[in-house]
């Protein structure tokens, strides 16, 4: 059965902010990421695909520079906000793990397949 995680306030998130969040994949902690992008929001592992390794710089900054993409620091690699897909940098052409998302007032649930 897929985990409901509930992100607390996540939509009323500001234009390219970004809210962490953990689940668990049999006994193993992962974390995913919510981010606002022109009034949508999107939900993703974090976790690049190149590697498989968080890719926040700090605790929850994911954005490149001139915030237009998501960035792993690690690799550098870059990805769109609104697909995942990776633009730039290894590993070009795959995408993101997406995460569905439900809107529940000022809350977002993030459903995670088993």
């Amino acid at each position: 059965m897929p985990q409901r995680i509930v992100v607390p306030k996540a939509a009323t998130l500001g234009d390219r902010k970004t809210v962490k969040f953990t689940f668990t994949v049999g006994d193993d902690r992962k974390e995913g990421f919510v981010i606002a992008r022109s009034g949508k929001l999107y939900a993703y592992r974090n976790e690049c695909r190149h590697i498989p390794m968080t890719m926040d710089w700090v605790e929850n900054r994911f954005l490149s520079r001139d915030r237009c993409y998501i960035q792993c620091a690690t690799h550098g690699a870059l990805f769109e906000i609104e697909t995942g897909l990776c633009i730039d940098g290894p590993p070009a052409g795959e995408r993101l793990r997406a995460l569905e998302t439900e809107v529940n007032g000022e809350d977002v649930i993030v459903i995670v397949p088993d």
